[in-house]
């Protein structure tokens, strides 16, 4: 078995905006599991797994407010990357879904990206690398 990323755990104010979101972009994606809990600040927290049966994004309440913007100083997560088969494809199925595009990603021969802001500000990258080559797709001198 080789080490990969299981999971992330994002803490949103509107649970229900980011899950909507990621499934709208990925629908091979679900909500393979979900509930509430009593968090230590009080308050009772919803989460939601969304992804599949080897990877998920963990998304739960209990965030105060939309997430910094990007563009400026601070410290956190700027945003998820997510690799996806097709995408023009996603872009499509956001488009159709009311999300606006935020920003393209560089150019690169070997892959191309977008940018979006979910509903609560959080940023997600889709990349779709158009090399089955590693060396290619990580080329960062290009």
């Amino acid at each position: 078995m080789s080490y990969y990323l299981e999971h992330a755990n994002l803490s949103v104010d509107n649970a229900q905006a980011t899950v909507d979101f990621l499934l709208a972009a990925i629908p091979a994606w679900r909500v393979r599991g979900g509930g509430d809990w009593d968090s230590p600040t009080g308050q009772t927290v919803d989460w939601y797994h969304v992804g599949d049966d080897n990877q998920y994004i963990t998304v739960q309440s209990g965030g105060d407010g939309p997430a910094q913007d990007w563009t400026l100083k601070w410290t956190g997560v700027k945003h998820l990357g997510i690799a996806v088969p097709n995408l023009e494809d996603v872009i499509e199925r956001l488009r159709q879904h009311g999300y606006e595009l935020d920003h393209l990603g560089g150019e690169h021969p070997h892959r191309k990206s977008v940018y979006y802001l979910d509903g609560n500000n959080l940023q997600f990258e889709f990349i779709e690398y158009l090399s089955e080559r590693t060396d290619e797709r990580n080329d960062y001198t290009l």
